[in-house]
């Protein structure tokens, strides 16, 4: 449905771009496949650099253009909840629908989890960061100063996906996150036993690996079926970033759309 349409009903909307793979809008139809949270979903209108209203109306609904947007109202006198954030997102789904929780019971794996979540979905994280390293990958080797200038000003995603200025380049950046994230998988497997990243049961964590490790190796079209404008970038991105992800991650990134997500992936 459109935004006008979405506008006019109540319930819970989800605004994503149609065939373009977003994974933090992946994620969070992920996050609620697993919960069984019926959702509308809201055709994310496109910025366009030739029309400033293109996206007038979802800024004017929500207070901003990200994508995905969830929106939710029960009918309440509370009207429209608005969350464009993972967590925000994740905890309003909480709200909704507690069972199954996707989020640990204890203090100690609670924050563990939303810890590395962070370092996976939040700014300056793994996703962030991959989002700049598609242009270093592009042009090879470190950024250059017209780059880090381009990214870290406002234009193109600069205004989003702005350069941190720390050493090093986001390609390697995003290697880190993944160096973190297979210790923890051999951390927990050694505690736990299971095929989970935190504990003993599934968490919103696995959910955002799953959709996240596209980044390193792009699920096959069988999986994945269409990603109709942005699936030819992602080889060369794959290249960089495989030698640095252990395969346990990947298996365990199998496992979960085996077991508990959604698979084909649907995107539309």
């Amino acid at each position: 449905m459109s935004v006008a349409e979405a506008r006019a009903t109540t319930g819970l909307r989800v605004t994503d771009s149609p065939y373009w793979g977003a994974w933090w809008a992946q994620a969070l139809r992920g996050v609620l496949y697993v919960k069984g949270i019926p959702y509308q979903k809201v055709v994310h209108p496109p910025f366009s650099d030739t029309d400033p209203d293109a996206q007038s109306e979802l800024r004017a609904w929500t207070g901003q253009t990200s994508v995905p947007t969830m929106v939710y109202n029960d009918g309440s006198a509370l009207g429209d909840i608005v969350r464009n954030d993972w967590l925000n997102q994740l905890m309003l789904a909480e709200q909704i629908s507690p069972e199954p929780s996707l989020i640990p019971g204890t203090p100690e794996l609670r924050m563990k989890m939303i810890g590395l979540a962070h370092e996976l979905m939040s700014p300056q994280g793994f996703l962030w960061n991959c989002r700049l390293a598609g242009r270093e990958v592009a042009f090879g080797g470190e950024m250059s100063d017209r780059q880090r200038d381009v990214f870290g000003g406002e234009k193109l995603l600069g205004g989003k996906y702005s350069f941190n200025g720390r050493p090093g380049t986001p390609l390697q950046n995003a290697k880190e996150c993944l160096g973190l994230l297979g210790a923890q998988l051999d951390e927990n497997t050694a505690r736990f036993g299971g095929p989970y990243l935190v504990g003993d049961t599934l968490s919103a964590l696995d959910v955002y690996w799953a959709y996240a490790s596209n980044s390193v190796l792009i699920l096959p079209p069988d999986k994945l079926p269409v990603m109709r404008f942005n699936r030819a970038m992602y080889p060369a991105m794959n290249e960089a970033l495989a030698p640095a992800c252990s395969e346990r991650l990947l298996e365990h990134r199998d496992t979960m759309f085996a077991t508990h997500l959604e698979c084909p992936v649907v995107v539309d």
